[in-house]
């Protein structure tokens, strides 16, 4: 699964097989050209809004352990993977006992918290200077820090999820003070904000537009790891016990803020939303080939739970 690549994004398309091929066509293309999936070679597909796709491309994709995520603008939460697949249950059988325990899974959070503050030090500081122009990343550096001074003290998985809150307010700031987003219209996360409109707040829309759909495409990274292990996604170490698909959520803490904010708070010159949504969309699916994202979030699984077995 690791060697694949990483990720195709399709919309306004119809994926059917032709012979013993996963071929797509847009929808709006008047010559009907038909272009190859490379199923074989692919871990996730993601399928934007106006995309359909037939049962036998369905089979194909399963019989060859390609994850599929639907996204689009809002973020549909459905992924799906195929059953017929043999996967080891190793993977499962360890964490098991890590979920049923709180002192286990406290350690294994803080592993997962460990590899974000490491990710978002080397490739959101990386973002930052590549896509942001940022002279340097020391600020970022300095939340880090501050963050891995918090998890050597913290004694429960409530404590966990303030110091977590404090963090990712921190970044927020850390990129909007990059980003130099006018002092009138300053930044505030708002999940689920909806189309950007005309008017000073144009950006901080678009901003936080783009982290709901740059999120989406994290959690199926996310998810696709976990599928590929074996791993239930339900199993959550500390996004809520209860909560559906929590230890998505959890994974993909790992990365997301790291590849998704510099490109987030980039500018965009696009004359349209979903312009500037394909542009980012483009950028952050390259990023998650560039950095081996997939490979990361199983290597950050295997840590988690080696932490978690320490005494």
């Amino acid at each position: 699964m690791t060697d694949r690549e990483s990720a195709v994004y399709l919309e306004h398309a119809r994926i059917h097989v032709e012979g013993e091929r996963v071929v797509y066509h847009i929808d709006d293309d008047e010559n009907r050209r038909e272009f190859n999936i490379p199923h074989v070679n692919l871990a996730v597909l993601f399928i934007g809004q106006g995309t359909s796709i037939t049962q036998g491309a369905m089979r194909l994709l399963g019989e060859e352990g390609v994850h599929l995520a639907v996204t689009g603008s809002g973020g549909t939460p459905l992924h799906m993977g195929s059953l017929t697949s043999y996967t080891a249950t190793r993977h499962f059988r360890e964490l098991l006992p890590i979920y049923l325990s709180e002192e286990k899974s406290l350690k294994a959070a803080i592993s997962v918290m460990q590899d974000r503050t490491l990710r978002m030090r080397k490739l959101g500081g990386k973002g930052a200077t590549k896509v942001l122009r940022a002279r340097e990343t020391m600020g970022l550096s300095k939340k880090c820090a501050s963050f891995e001074e918090n998890l050597k003290t913290c004694a429960s998985i409530q404590q966990l999820l303030g110091f977590e809150g404090q963090f990712t307010k921190a970044c927020y700031a850390e990129f909007s003070s990059i980003a130099a987003l006018p002092k009138d219209s300053p930044f505030r996360r708002d999940a689920g904000a909806g189309e950007a409109t005309k008017g000073p707040t144009d950006r901080v829309k678009l901003i936080n537009r783009l982290i709901d759909h740059g999120n989406y495409l994290c959690y199926g990274m996310a998810g696709a790891a976990l599928w590929a292990l074996g791993i239930p996604p339900h199993m959550s170490i500390f996004h809520g016990k209860t909560r559906a698909g929590g230890l998505v959520f959890d994974i993909a803490d790992s990365f997301k803020d790291a590849l998704v904010l510099p490109l987030a708070f980039a500018p965009y010159k696009e004359k349209s939303v979903s312009e500037a949504e394909k542009t980012f969309r483009a950028r952050l699916i390259e990023a998650f080939n560039d950095h081996a994202i997939l490979k990361e979030a199983i290597a950050t699984i295997d840590k988690l739970i080696l932490a978690a077995n320490l005494t």
